[in-house]
């Protein structure tokens, strides 16, 4: 519950301008935006400092935004086109103000990164829109942003776990409760609060109470840390829970990964090959759409439908090609064989009917230019699911296959927030000295998931939330 503003029970009281909660992507924009503002920031870290940086410590950080062709991406992406992309995923259902805001924010939002020292390098191949990454991954890109608030004298309290929010009587929040080595402290901040610190991923019981009894056995692909206070303590002084509490960000992983913190484990080029159960029969129309807007929903597929685990197939005509290595990241070397019969045994799948699903497959193929920067048309005829798009025979030997499933990155759940961050009570209005920034904004992603599109997210929100905080401060 909140704690009401000079209640006893604190050990320490520090006073700021604005507290900014969580040290991932979201957070660092929000402590830098506050700063460039004005504000006298304090960022507190649950994490050790070896472990900072949230989930973007275990991302390659690549962002989509919109920009025109250049030597990262050879893709003209508009800010409409990317508004587009994101309305049409979520099935409608994002809340377009904050949709807009990002699509329009993301560019400059990139020089402003840019200005900071990060360096670029371009993005996995054949996605739908324009994107680049960090040439440092996210664990570069969160390292620079930190020695960026150390050069500008900003504090960081790591293994500082807010708890709680500090109120006024009017419902003001005026700062956060913590729980530090030293005990309990209130960091009170006349701006406010910045809730930048996850969604609840990492929590296995609130997992299981909100996305279903499988939700416990899901490899957790980010930070451990990432359990969920930040939308309790929020709910608990008022805040309007927001968007699809019930699902999640996940990706093709490698089934090997390791369960806790596994990072980029990932397939991205499964758009390249085929998907087979464990019967050896096709269950996904893996050229449905680029692979970017698909990977999220197929992986829960695998989850749902596939009981969990599945097999992703290639023959050499996908291996040998140039860019194929730079869009998987498994854990492991791949089953390789010489003949799909030997590739049967040696992965459990009935040899007969994996002969059958291919040979199916094989036949099906339709002439067509193959093209993997294009939904090229080049598809199967007469067999279900069908392969929409980038359809090639799988004849050329020796054959692979990597062991997938599920895992999940982040939760969709979050708060009703405004675009200019503000995090809004159940009764309808914002709540004064309330922000949130990144994973704890409900109201973007339904069902699925736009590649590139989540660090971005939390750049933008952080900085807007930040200058919004120091604007408040100043007041």
């Amino acid at each position: 519950m909140p704690v009401a503003r000079g209640a006893p029970g604190a050990a320490q009281r520090f006073e700021f301008d604005v507290v900014v909660v969580g040290g991932g992507i979201a957070g660092l924009a929000a402590a830098l935006g506050a700063t460039e503002a004005g504000a006298r920031a304090v960022l507190v870290e649950k994490a050790p400092l070896p472990e900072r940086g949230g989930n973007t410590r275990f991302a390659d950080a690549q962002m989509r935004f919109p920009h025109e062709p250049d030597e990262f991406g050879h893709r003209r992406y508009t800010a409409d086109e990317m508004y587009d992309d994101l309305m049409r995923i979520s099935s409608g259902r994002a809340n377009p103000d904050l949709i807009r805001t990002l699509c329009d924010r993301a560019a400059d939002t990139i020089e402003w990164l840019t200005g900071f020292g990060v360096e670029w390098e371009e993005g996995y191949p054949h996605t739908a829109g324009y994107r680049r990454m960090p040439k440092a991954g996210g664990q570069g890109l969160v390292d620079l942003l930190y020695r960026r608030l150390e050069g500008l004298n900003v504090p960081v309290s790591y293994q500082t776990a807010a708890s709680e929010l500090i109120l006024d009587p009017d419902g003001t929040v005026w700062g956060v409760r913590c729980a530090s080595p030293e005990g309990l402290v209130d960091i009170e901040a006349p701006g406010g609060a910045i809730l930048a610190c996850g969604g609840f991923q990492a929590n296995v019981e609130m997992r299981v109470r909100y996305l279903g009894r499988f939700a416990d056995s899901l490899i957790l692909r980010g930070s451990r840390y990432n359990t969920g206070e930040g939308l309790t303590m929020a709910i608990a002084a008022g805040a309007a829970p927001a968007g699809q509490w019930g699902d999640y960000h996940s990706a093709v992983l490698d089934a090997r990964s390791p369960a806790i913190e596994c990072g980029v484990t990932a397939l991205y080029n499964y758009q390249m090959g085929i998907f087979v159960d464990s019967r050896g029969r096709r269950f996904i129309d893996e050229g449905e759409d680029f692979r970017d807007h698909t990977y999220v929903k197929f992986s829960k597929r695998i989850i749902e439908e596939a009981g969990g685990r599945a097999w992703c197939l290639f023959d050499q005509r996908a291996y040998q090609r140039e860019e194929f290595a730079r869009a998987w990241r498994p854990v492991g070397p791949p089953f390789e064989a010489a003949t799909l019969t030997d590739l049967a045994r040696d992965i459990g799948v009935p040899g007969e009917d994996l002969l059958e699903t291919v040979a199916a497959y094989n036949a099906a193929v339709m002439d067509g230019d193959y093209d993997l920067d294009r939904l090229d048309g080049k598809g199967t005829r007469g067999i279900a699911p069908p392969k929409s798009n980038w359809a090639l025979p799988l004849d050329s030997p020796p054959y692979l296959a990597i062991p997938v499933t599920g895992g999940i990155t982040f939760t969709f759940g979050g708060l009703r927030c405004d675009a200019r961050a503000r995090v809004h009570h159940t009764a309808g209005h914002p709540i004064p000295g309330l922000y949130a920034a990144g994973e704890p904004m409900g109201e973007f992603f339904y069902d699925n998931y736009p590649g590139a599109s989540s660090v971005i997210r939390g750049a933008v929100f952080g900085r807007i939330a930040g200058g919004e905080a120091a604007a408040r401060a100043s007041a």
